[in-house]
This record gives C-alpha cells, structure tokens and sequence, in this order.
C-alpha cells in the first residue's frame, strides 16, 4: 500500500545501469541489491524497485513457458498468477524486431507490473518486473532499455561503480562482497580483472597512509613482481612485469608483435572514499590496459 512515508520521491536524475548485456538508466536513488548471473533486483529505500532477469535463447521460444519459467526465478520463487494485460498506454513504443508480453500481478505483499521482451534480433529474453510502488517509473526506465548495440557506453555499471572493456573481453568471475567488489573478465588467454575497496580511510589508516600493504594483503602482484615498489601514478602506483609465459614468448618470436601487458594499477579515490584497482594478464595491446583505467570510476 502507498503511504506518505513510503512515496516516491525522485530528483529526476539517472544513472546508468549496466549488467548481463543489458542496459538501462534508472532513477539515482534507485540501488542495486542483489546481483547474479542474468539477474539483478534493484532497490529504492530497502524495498524491491525492479527485478531483471535475462538468457539467451536457443531454439524456439514459447512465451507461456518463460514466461512460467522466469517469473518463478528470483525474488519470489512461488509468486501469485499474474495477469496478462495489454502494453500500458504510458509505456513507450518498443523496435519492429521485439516480441513483448506485458502482465500484473497482485500478492499479499507484494504487487506489480511487468513484461517478458524477445529480441528476434539478437534471441535474448528479458523479464523486467516493477514493483509496486515505484511502477510510474516503468516508462522512463523502459525508454532507455537496451539488449544489444550498447557499445557505447560502459561494459557494467553496477552498486557504485562502472568502466569500459573492450567488446571482445567477457565476464567470467565476479564477487561482490561487503567492502570488497572483485569482477574478472577474459580474452583469448588475456585476463583483466577489476577491485573495488571500501571504505578507504578505514583501510589506509590500517595501511599507515600506503597502498602497498593493501595490495599484499590481497595478493594482487605474482612472486616477480612483488618486491618491486612500484612507480607513483595520480593518487596511486602502478607495476608491470614481463610475461613468463614460454608460449607468449614463443608466439612474439613468430609474430615480431609487442609483448603482452602485465600491469596492476591501484589508486585512492578520496572524493569518494573507495579504493580501486585493475590487473592486466597477458594483455596484448598496451593502451588497452590504459583506456580500462582511465575508465574505470565510481558512480
């Protein structure tokens, strides 16, 4: 039930919301709660706000049957019947290539309106469900839904934090734990790997000021990199090491191509009291490593 102390109150601000291919921007007061794989439950003053959850289809796609399937994954594992309905009048128009089923439903305590999206373009499902009472955000949400051609904005942006990968790199890992953020994604043996750490002034007074400790207690350089103290970057350090790999080595002789980047950079973000972190494995262009950096931020 909507009661005054439990009505929205938005500042009309966005944010961008990035996860599991998909891509939204969503109120700023809006949070994320919980994350999986194809999954997502955002929240607005501790209470569910949307639910997303998204797969790939292979073969035919039968809407009663994900649509069964999906409504029963995720926040409500036995949730009510919901009620077919058409598209709302405010909801905005979708692409020619979409196939939607819109739908309600009303529980005990929980109650909502949703819709399962079908892209023929790129055969991905999608189960978004609003929660009641933020469901007159529906719109502006959806306006901005995207589950493909999101290139051009960040790779993820999740909890506070976002960056930018190259197409071809994917999400393998990730482990979002209280203080402690890791996410790792992989590329024809190349591996770059992302760590969020708060809140920092708590860690760097245990640190005595330095990140270095930080960075051992995390196990973060390999044994030939690890007594090297690293050269000074803005707020940070940074290190690199050659690769020991005999068959990155082996394969520059054949190819006479640069050597792979193995690199970890680690800096203070003090305006927001995070620490954050990249490591690079086997890398093989050199400003890919960079332009990851550089993009990598808080929210």
């Amino acid at each position: 039930m909507i009661t005054p102390a439990n009505r929205p109150s938005y500042s009309g601000d966005t944010k961008p919301f990035v996860w599991a291919g998909i891509s939204l921007a969503i109120p700023s007061e809006w949070e994320t709660g919980q994350l999986g794989e194809g999954y997502a439950l955002l929240e607005y003053r501790f209470r569910p706000a949307m639910e997303l959850k998204t797969a790939p289809i292979r073969g035919r796609f039968s809407f009663p049957r994900h649509l069964k399937q999906l409504t029963r994954s995720g926040l409500n594992p036995s949730p009510p019947p919901v009620k077919q309905i058409p598209p709302p009048a405010e909801w905005p128009d979708f692409p020619p290539e979409a196939e939607l089923a819109c739908f309600s439903w009303k529980g005990d305590h929980l109650s909502g309106q949703g819709l399962l999206y079908y892209c023929r373009q790129c055969c991905r499902a999608t189960l978004l469900q609003f929660y009641d009472p933020v469901g007159d955000m529906a719109p502006r949400v959806l306006a901005s839904f995207k589950d493909h051609d999101t290139q051009s904005g960040p790779t993820f942006a999740v909890y506070d934090i976002a960056a930018v990968l190259p197409e071809a790199y994917r999400l393998t890992r990730f482990a979002f734990n209280a203080g402690r953020f890791e996410l790792v994604f992989s590329h024809a043996g190349a591996v770059v790997t992302l760590w969020r750490w708060s809140p920092a002034d708590v860690l760097l007074a245990r640190a005595k000021g330095h990140l270095t400790p930080i960075v051992q207690a995390n196990g973060l350089l390999p044994a030939v990199a690890a007594q090297d103290p690293g050269h000074p970057v803005e707020q940070g350090l940074e290190w690199r090491w050659p690769n020991s790999s005999w068959r990155n080595r082996l394969g520059r002789l054949r190819t006479a191509s640069a050597p792979p980047v193995n690199a970890l950079r680690i800096w203070h973000r003090p305006d927001a009291n995070r620490i954050l972190a990249v490591g690079a494995e086997g890398v093989a262009e050199g400003d890919i490593f960079d332009r990851i950096c550089r993009s990598y931020g808080i929210i």
